[in-house]
């Protein structure tokens, strides 16, 4: 493959594009001392138990952490219900870590951020990098701008610094194909059996790491056979197996039998209801649930990152170049298979949440096609106001707590602008201080506009100008910002109540009582007493 690009411009920005975003990584530790996101806190009880313990029953670590609703139960024994893939690849790290660091007491200690920061954000920044080279040898000109597109207009910035998969399995589903296309580029020869079996492996852990991404898995497999080379696709197979394998024995141990998953004993009574209608949870594709994906207020990826429009000219202009038709086809079908099996799923929200988060996976497969399609200045100038917009809102979004229902519409204004104001700063490296938490705000809003300065000036030129590419970018999230749209009442509720139980900064619950004094009928009524039992000064965070 070629450098990054010729131009100096286009190398600085790529590189900082990729600096800032560890940076970021590493500024913000992704945690709040009084809440424990169950995803995160289901997979870390269980690393921990098999570390610890050698066992992955975490009822011991439910005492010590807290409990939650994120398990299963099997023969009366409490386990985690996530896919083990992400926990597997920890276990080693937190085992080396507590070579230096005490047992942790909760999630903020210093454990945890480190356990995540050496898995999901090292694989992250590692897939970034490559998706940066794939792209600038596609588009040099444009690609800092598709790369930090990517990297900072999308919830990959918040996943990454999470212990959730769906970053980890973009990260490692990238990575594999990118081992696939590094294999090709070898040529013929006995070197090329570690890129493929390295392949097959991330595509497995991916696959046992979150399983609907064994779809995408299956498509890289594919792939791997498509230059009709029956060693590449053996070798991909047997690094698939190595991570399959492992699952079919924790799957034993843990539920009877290879073949029982987490899901099949979920804990949790709504969950179960999930797990149990369809296809281990999964129904016949909704249009309605495609339609949410895409617009819906809360959570609808062209309502937070609206420069994925690029992707069907991108598409298109790939399609006519017929160039790369093995890679255009993997790229296609990862992104359309995908995202319609992810239609079948009813929980398809994610509950508190940021974005569509189960559409993360696919995130480079569909990013990668955008830079056929900034081949002139007014594209590459409508590109950039579009990721003016997607950027600054997830600068706001990851600055604060970022975890919100979808009943909570344009969250950057209702929710995370409004958080802001009352002070509420997601906790850094510095502490949770306010002094503090300004530095950390500051500190994060030169790492997003540096590069993207950065990138606009390695893709020029642009039509509008940059300044004016900014202008319509930023106006209408200003416009947000100015009159946020109005919140149902339970969103009120949610909102004060979540403010005043996990930031620290509203102990007496003034901005909740306050909610709830406006109730207007009985039904608010109801809901304002049941959120003061769950989120009242006596609740317990």
């Amino acid at each position: 493959m070629p450098p990054f690009e010729r131009s100096p411009v286009a190398g600085r920005a790529l590189a900082a594009v990729l600096c800032c975003f560890a940076l970021l990584m590493l500024l913000f530790p992704g945690t709040f001392s009084q809440f424990a996101n169950p995803n995160e806190l289901s997979r870390y009880q269980s690393v921990i138990a098999a570390a610890d313990r050698g066992t992955f029953e975490i009822s011991r670590e439910i005492g010590t952490l807290g409990g939650h609703e994120d398990v299963s139960v099997s023969d009366g024994r409490t386990y985690s219900n996530k896919a083990p893939g992400l926990a597997f690849a920890a276990i080693p790290v937190y085992r080396a870590l507590r070579l230096v660091l005490p047992a942790p007491s909760n999630v903020a200690s210093p454990l945890f951020p480190a356990v995540r920061f050496l898995t999901v954000s090292v694989a992250s920044i590692l897939a970034l990098a490559a998706f940066a080279r794939r792209v600038s040898a596609v588009n040099a000109r444009a690609a800092s701008l598709v790369v930090y597109a990517a990297a900072f207009g999308t919830p990959f910035l918040f996943y990454a610094r999470s212990f959730f998969a769906h970053a980890w399995t973009a990260a490692l589903l990238f990575l594999a194909w990118d081992r696939i296309l590094a294999a090709e580029e070898a040529g013929p020869s006995r070197r090329v059996t570690v890129p493929y079996m390295i392949s097959g492996l991330l595509a497995g852990l991916a696959a046992i790491s979150e399983y609907p991404v064994a779809l995408i898995s299956l498509l890289l497999a594919l792939r791997a056979a498509s230059g009709k080379n029956g060693r590449a696709f053996a070798l991909f197979l047997t690094g698939l197996a190595v991570p399959l394998a492992g699952l079919a024995v924790y799957d034993t141990i843990c539920f009877g039998a290879p073949w029982v998953l987490s899901s099949a004993r979920e804990g949790f009574p709504e969950y179960q209801k999930l797990s149990t209608g369809g296809a281990f949870g999964f129904q016949a594709p909704s249009l309605k649930i495609a339609l949410a994906y895409l617009i819906h207020p809360a959570r609808g990826v062209l309502i937070f990152s609206p420069f994925f429009l690029w992707c069907v000219p991108g598409f298109l202009r790939w399609w006519r170049s017929r160039e790369r038709r093995p890679d255009f086809a993997l790229c296609l079908a990862t992104t359309v298979l995908f995202f319609i099996a992810m239609t079948a799923y009813p929980n398809w929200h994610g509950g508190w949440s940021l974005g569509s988060r189960y559409l993360l996976p696919v995130l480079f497969f569909a990013a990668f096609p955008m830079a056929q399609a900034l081949d002139s200045p007014l594209s590459r100038g409508l590109f950039l106001a579009a990721v003016v917009f997607s950027a600054a809102g997830q600068f706001l979004l990851t600055s604060t707590f970022a975890h919100f229902p979808d009943s909570v519409p344009f969250p950057a204004a209702t929710g995370s602008w409004w958080f802001l104001a009352h002070g509420w700063i997601a906790p850094s490296v510095f502490g949770s201080a306010p002094a503090a938490g300004v530095a950390a705000i500051v500190i994060a809003a030169m790492a997003f506009a540096a590069p993207l300065a950065l990138s606009a000036r390695a893709g020029a030129p642009l039509s509008p100008r940059p300044a004016l590419c900014v202008f319509i970018g930023a106006a209408p999230l200003a416009a947000l910002l100015l009159r946020p749209p109005p919140l149902s009442y339970s969103a009120r509720l949610w909102r004060a109540g979540v403010f005043g139980q996990y930031s620290g900064r509203d102990p007496a619950r003034a901005e909740l009582a306050a909610v709830a004094r406006a109730a207007a009928s009985p039904e608010e009524q109801r809901q304002a007493v049941r959120a003061w039992r769950i989120f009242g000064p006596r609740a317990s965070p």
